[in-house]
């Protein structure tokens, strides 16, 4: 068991303890390993911090289906909807409401998600981003619950961590692991990769043969958290790293997200993906205060797109300079697409029919960076 404290403080600062409970981890909503069957259904497979956690988990790395293991980012406000993000997509922005995890049921993926979305509810998405590294010295995290309050869980480690264990634990015995973050979940899927190299054993945490990142976040500045270092340069690390393994490594693009002062564009990671930009021009621009909800949609686009990419008919294909599709390309086409010398910007197509989604070879990496000696793998 946990020890739950409900606090009305503003963390970190000083905070007025209110109440004291004794709970049990899988008693916080929306955390832990959960597994996705579609039509918004989840059901919860593993849950981090547990006294109990390895003898109770289901244990579903013995399956012999390949994983789509998904982690998600910031998710402030939550604590006021009754379930978490899914898979589908919404009538109003995108015209219908499709399930994008559809076709990786269908191929006969599991669609895992690690789900944390009680200690992403943040109003300051830097601190979201802090609790994905470290729970501070005296291994502390604080969740939202369901009236808005804060409660802090002790005895805990960085949520980056948890989800090591639940990969560690769950995941890793599958015959095919694609991994997946989106905003804020890129970080957690860079601090996944770091813990995994770290591994002298490789045969206790093996890397996944796919990585995709969905229009990353990353904010400015050095961490006292990280000894000085910035997220994004942590991640780019483990990305390079990952990639030097063998991952197959994607980046895609969909919003102007990192387009401000507050955020590390960071420009070099994509020397080690096969770097894509999406252009969800159907989400019009407001131009007043309303494009903040368009710049978070053209954000969320990156999730959507991809997922939906996925088909079981014609393959991609790469003619000259020009591309068509996304998930669909296999580990050994993304591989020679991984480098800092050109990239792949949308030219046309569907939002959702991955056939038509063309993308034109564009030189460099589309930013100021430029690398030493060029980076190319294969």
């Amino acid at each position: 068991h946990i020890r739950i404290v409900s606090t009305n403080r503003n963390y970190p600062g000083a905070w007025h303890r209110l109440a004291a409970s004794t709970m049990a981890a899988n008693d916080i909503e929306w955390f832990g390993l959960f597994e996705y069957s579609g039509g918004g259904k989840f059901e919860r497979l593993y849950t981090p911090w547990k006294d109990n956690a390895l003898e109770e988990s289901s244990q579903p790395g013995s399956s012999d289906k390949p994983v789509l293991l998904y982690a998600h980012g910031w998710q402030r406000g939550a604590y006021k909807s009754p379930a978490p993000e899914s898979f589908i997509t919404s009538q109003e922005v995108y015209g219908e409401e499709r399930d994008v995890a559809e076709p990786w049921l269908q191929a006969g993926y599991r669609v895992l998600c690690f789900m944390w979305v009680p200690f992403a509810d943040e109003n300051d998405l830097a601190t979201a981003e802090q609790k994905i590294w470290t729970a501070g010295k005296d291994q502390v995290q604080r969740w939202r619950n369901r009236d808005g309050n804060f409660q802090d869980v002790r005895g805990a480690t960085g949520i980056g961590q948890a989800f090591f264990e639940a990969y560690r634990t769950v995941v890793m015995g599958a015959p095919r692991i694609h991994l997946v973050g989106h905003s804020l979940g890129t970080q957690m899927v860079g601090r996944l990769l770091e813990q995994i190299l770290e591994q002298s054993d490789r045969s206790l945490a093996r890397l996944p043969e796919r990585v995709t990142l969905l229009d990353p976040y990353f904010s400015n500045f050095a961490k006292s958290y990280l000894d000085g270092r910035w997220t994004g340069e942590q991640v780019r690390e483990a990305i390079r790293q990952a990639a030097e393994a063998g991952c197959a490594i994607e980046q895609v693009a969909s919003s102007a997200v990192l387009d401000n002062p507050l955020s590390d564009s960071n420009g070099e990671l994509r020397f080690h993906t096969a770097y894509f930009v999406l252009n969800p021009d159907f989400i019009k621009l407001a131009y007043g205060p309303r494009d903040v909800e368009v710049l978070a949609n053209r954000h969320s686009f990156a999730r959507y797109a991809y997922l939906a990419s996925l088909c079981s008919g014609q393959q991609p294909a790469v003619e000259g300079e020009h591309s068509s599709g996304l998930a669909s390309r296999t580990d050994a086409e993304v591989r020679p697409m991984m480098t800092s010398e050109f990239h792949w910007v949308q030219k046309g197509g569907d939002r959702w029919d991955p056939e038509t989604l063309i993308f034109e070879r564009r030189g460099g990496s589309a930013c100021f960076a430029k690398p030493k000696v060029a980076v190319q793998y294969a």
